[in-house]
């Protein structure tokens, strides 16, 4: 199995046909994608904060890695469980 590259969370914007547009530390960017990519996102673009995994060059999504490494899915699944707790250690 591929190691999944470095990449960081980007906040999902707009969707586009052809490209995602997310922002990433205050700036836009726009990210081609596949149309198998265009499929979901349609479908989790209802959610009211979505973040999205981004390559570190921001230049494309990392969603058919994302579910296939182990480590990338502990990762977020800590990231979601220091969302949901009551004290959050951002900002401090």
């Amino acid at each position: 199995m591929r190691r999944l590259e470095a990449f960081t969370l980007a906040t999902f914007l707009e969707l586009q046909p052809k490209h995602v547009t997310v922002m990433i530390n205050q700036a836009p960017y726009n990210i081609s994608i596949t149309p198998d990519e265009h499929a979901f996102l349609q479908i989790l673009q209802e959610e009211p904060l979505l973040l999205l995994p981004v390559s570190h060059d921001r230049r494309h999504l990392l969603l058919d890695q994302l579910v296939t490494d182990s480590n990338v899915l502990e990762e977020l699944n800590d990231f979601e469980g220091a969302a949901d707790s009551s004290v959050s250690s951002e900002g401090a």
